[in-house]
Parts: C-alpha cells; sequence; structure tokens
C-alpha cells in the first residue's frame, strides 16, 4: 500500500513544508532538522520508496520537469567553496520562507518589518552527475518505470565536471539542515531529494547566470552495502579471471589474475598507509588502424565496476586538460583526478608520440603519480594548495616494456595466445557477456574483495613462516631487502582478499611468491 504522506510528498512538496512549518511550534533553527526528519522517514527508508520519486539526470534534465517538482539527485559534490545564502525564514499570514517558497510570493505576502532572528543561512554547493558511474549502476539506481530522454542544452559551468565534454548534470544545492551539510566535503557521493527550481548562480549579482537549483529536503550519503564474502562468491573467482582473459587480455590468465588483485584494493588506512599499489600491464599492443580506439578492456571493467573511466593520454590531452582541481575567481574547476572513492581508473599511452611535455603536462602526471603513491589530490587556490585524500585504483596499459610516465606498484608484460590477439581491441557487441545471474556474482565477489582487503590479518603460524622465509631467503641471495618483504606482504594480501580471505595463510604466502616470481620470468 503507498503511503498518503509518499503521495503527498511526491505531488506537492511545498505544501507539506509549509504543513510541517504550521504545526512546528518549537524553536525555529531547529526546523530545518523537522523537515529532513519527515522527508527522510518517507523516503530514505528503502530502496523503493526512493525510487518513486523521478531522478534528475541526463535522461530527465531539469527543463523536463515543472517548476518545483520533486526530483531526487544521485550526485557528487564538486565544490563546497560557495558563501552561504541568506533566506527570511518566516513571511506574513506564517508562512514558511525556505526551500524557494519566498521566491514565489508577492510583496504583499512579505512581512513589512522582520526579526532579525528570523533571517537564516541555507548552505550553497556544487553538485555533478557522478563522474565514471557507469551505465548499469546508474540503471540500478535510476527509476523502474519512468522513461525520460536526453537533454539537447548544454549543461551550465561545464567547467566544473572532471571529463571535458562529457554529458552531465550541473546542480546548485541549497541546504537547510545546516549541521548536516557541513559533514559533506567534495567527491562525496550523495543522494538528494529536493525541490527543482531555476534560479541565479549568484543572488547578489545585478545580473548572474541561471541555473538548475535544489532545494534540499533530504539527503544520505552513498553507502557501500552489505558485500561480506561468501562460500558462493568465492567460487567464482576463477570464472573472472578466465573471463577477462579470454575477452579482454588475450587469453593470459597470469595478466588477469594481477587484474583482479589490483581490483581487490581500496584505501583501508593512512596512518600506518594501507593503500591500493598502481598496476602497469605492458607489452599492451596499440590498435591497428581499423580496431576500436578502446581496448576491450574498457567495456569488460565498464561492465563489473560501478565507477569507471577511461583516460586516453596523448601530448595534447595533458599539455591542455586539467587533472587537478583549480580555483580561478572564487570558481573551482574540475579535473580528471577530482572522483569519488572507490573509483577506478584506467589510463592508456597507446595514444603518446614523440614531443615535449609543457608545464601543465608536467604537473599532471605529477598529480596522478601523487594519487598512485600516496592516495592524495593537490586542490589549487590563489594562494594556497591543499591536498585532499583520494581513493582511487588505477591501471596504466603501455606497449612498451613500462610506462611512459609513471612508477607503479606492479608491472605485468602480457603474454598473448596468438589465437587471441585480435581479442584486445574489438567492439562492445562482439564481446561475450555473461548471462545476468553471472554478471551480477562477477560485481558482488569484486566488492566483496574490497571489503576484506583492509581486514586481512597475519596468522600468527604465517608470520614464524614468513620471518623464517625471509631469513632463509637474505642467506641465499644478499640482494634481497626488506623493500622485498613489504612487497610480498601487498601481494598476499592483495591474495587473499582476493580469495575472500580474511587472514594470510602459509599456503596464501606461498602461492604469492610463485605468482609474483611468475610476474618477474616474464620478458621485461
Amino acid at each position: 500500500m503507498v503511503s498518503a504522506f509518499l503521495i503527498d510528498a511526491i505531488n506537492n512538496p511545498t505544501k507539506v513544508v509549509q504543513e510541517l512549518y504550521e504545526e512546528h511550534t518549537g524553536d525555529i533553527d531547529q526546523f530545518p532538522a523537522v523537515v529532513a526528519r519527515h522527508f527522510s522517514d518517507v523516503f530514505l527508508n528503502s530502496d523503493d520508496t526512493l525510487r518513486e520519486v523521478l531522478p534528475l539526470d541526463v535522461n530527465h534534465p531539469p527543463e523536463s520537469f515543472a517548476h518545483r517538482s520533486l526530483v531526487r539527485f544521485h550526485g557528487m559534490v564538486q565544490d563546497t567553496s560557495s558563501s552561504p545564502e541568506m533566506y527570511l525564514a518566516s513571511l506574513n499570514k506564517n508562512k514558511c520562507g525556505g526551500w524557494g517558497i519566498s521566491q514565489n510570493m508577492s510583496a504583499s505576502e512579505w512581512p513589512s518589518s522582520f526579526d532579525y532572528c528570523d533571517l537564516k543561512e541555507a548552505t550553497t554547493l556544487w553538485a555533478v552527475t557522478v563522474p565514471g558511474q557507469t551505465e548499469w549502476r546508474t540503471e540500478e539506481l535510476s527509476s523502474r518505470s519512468h522513461c525520460g530522454s536526453s537533454s539537447s542544452q548544454s549543461p551550465p559551468q561545464p567547467h566544473k565536471f572532471p571529463v571535458p565534454n562529457a554529458p552531465h548534470i550541473g546542480v546548485q544545492v541549497k541546504i537547510y539542515n545546516n549541521e548536516t551539510a557541513q559533514l559533506l566535503k567534495t567527491t562525496d557521493v550523495v543522494t538528494f531529494i529536493g525541490i527543482l527550481t531555476s534560479e541565479s548562480l549568484d543572488s547578489e549579482a545585478v545580473s548572474s547566470l541561471m541555473v538548475p537549483s535544489l532545494h534540499v529536503l533530504c539527503h544520505k550519503l552513498q553507502s557501500t552495502g552489505d558485500a561480506s564474502p561468501t562460500e558462493e562468491l568465492a567460487t567464482v573467482r576463477d570464472d573472472l579471471i578466465k573471463w577477462i582473459a579470454d575477452e579482454a587480455l588475450g587469453g593470459d590468465e597470469v595478466a588477469a589474475q594481477w587484474l583482479v588483485l589490483e581490483l581487490s584494493a581500496e584505501v583501508y588506512t593512512r596512518a600506518t598507509p594501507l593503500l591500493p599499489p598502481s598496476l602497469t600491464l605492458s607489452r599492451f599492443p596499440s590498435p591497428a588502424s581499423s580496431s576500436p580506439a578502446l581496448p576491450t578492456l574498457h567495456h569488460v571493467l565498464s561492465d563489473l565496476l560501478p565507477q569507471y573511466l577511461t583516460v586516453p593520454l596523448s601530448l595534447h590531452l595533458l599539455n591542455k586538460e586539467n587533472f587537478s582541481p583549480e580555483s580561478k575567481d572564487e570558481d573551482l574547476h574540475s579535473g580528471y583526478l577530482q572522483v569519488p572513492q572507490g573509483t577506478t581508473l584506467l589510463l592508456t599511452e597507446n595514444d603518446v608520440q614523440e614531443g615535449k611535455l609543457v608545464e601543465k603536462g608536467i604537473m599532471n602526471i605529477r598529480a596522478v603519480q601523487e594519487v598512485m603513491d600516496a592516495q592524495t589530490l593537490e586542490y589549487s587556490f590563489p594562494f594556497s594548495k591543499f591536498s585532499f585524500p583520494t581513493d582511487i585504483v588505477t591501471i596504466v596499459l603501455c606497449d612498451g616494456r613500462k610506462s611512459a610516465f609513471f612508477q607503479t606498484g606492479f608491472t605485468v608484460p602480457l603474454e598473448m595466445k596468438p589465437s587471441l590477439k585480435d581479442n584486445l581491441y574489438k567492439p562492445r557487441d562482439q564481446i561475450k557477456i555473461p548471462d545476468t545471474v553471472k554478471l551480477a556474482a562477477y560485481r558482488s565477489f569484486l566488492a566483496a574483495a574490497k571489503r576484506c582487503f583492509g581486514t586481512v590479518q597475519v596468522a600468527e603460524e604465517t608470520s614464524r613462516h614468513i620471518q623464517e622465509d625471509f631469513v632463509r631467503q637474505r642467506q641465499e641471495d644478499s640482494s634481497i631487502t626488506a623493500d622485498d618483504l613489504i612487497h610480498l606482504m601487498k601481494v598476499a594480501r592483495l591474495l587473499a582478499a582476493s580469495m575472500l580471505e580474511r587472514e594470510i595463510t602459509v599456503d596464501i604466502w606461498e602461492t604469492s611468491k610463485r605468482l609474483d616470481a611468475s610476474r618477474r620470468k616474464r620478458s621485461p
């Protein structure tokens, strides 16, 4: 049975806010929290009720909605530096003034004088479509029944989206519950439910750009979900590796296993750094002139991961585009690396030709390397620079023996089967996609492996075995150092996570050594 509260909230959210205001007898400062609680109870307790609200996205653009419609926007916080907006919380005849209501009021409804205590602030920020959110993830979040059409209009402020010229939605977001608004940070992924209007970007300017504006009634941060490992999930690992190898890596199951290890990592702790390593797949051929420009791996990863981006590197792109955010005239311009935590980046170097890197290109390479090494990204402001935390898995494809630009944690030379070489570059419609159940299992497996990564422990018996093993190796080869031990411990942790194991056993340790040895034996 559909709740009457749900119907009222969807059909006329402004009326519901006014009714809540009339019923509210407490402190006016607490009213935004009352509104947030009410709409959270109506919409945020289940996915089914949340999907009753029409989505604001590239298929349902702002111009397709009536003025002051209720919408939900699943987006990334791009800029939190805007000044708060002042609004009059109380109007004549006991009418609420927040949530954009005062903008539709006639002059007679404005009080001739007002108490300055009724002058309140709303937090203002800019949010965009989640960059890198894959098609299947978007469909998973969207309404099941509402049909839409893509926008014919260019989005406002396109410089605030990380991927140049990509279709997206950009929205000015106004949050009246300031206590929860202050918790939001750049690159946070948030579902906002609110009233959609079109307003001036700068309310104090005489002439200012009109932009979509969302008066937020309630919101919630993206959750990681329950990805606890199960025995059923653990059995799909070998199938997943073989599918990736055959469809996208020329039949190289060793390279596919290293890729799965890489996809099992996430930032777990920064105090004693436990960060995702980066991976280079070297000896990856460039496409033939008759082949698609994007590798098959791009399509495979798009089908497996919820947040994923391919960046086809070239000297032109490195020298021209932004990789790090930069504030210009108090407006934060985005860059390729301003993406949500949990995003996977595929950097392809096949388009890199001989030429010169200018200063901007060098700074872009440094920014990527900093993300790889420390999982931080520098934001540039007129008189200062600040580093913000990231959680990005980075994979590099190059046709040489190593990356031309980056030092990655692991380099795996590709060894293809001649009969499967053509599979490296093929259109998406030629890929053998698993059935829906198996594909969902692959996605759940990778999500569960990420959850495992930070919780992997070393069993006491294994710890003794590793120490004794290391001493023995040092005695046999004096060139072995503590860095080699640290490297193998990373491999073992990744392997355990990819097997959905919470503990590094002696068997996993020995398997890790063999896996790394097979990588080293490959021709550089």
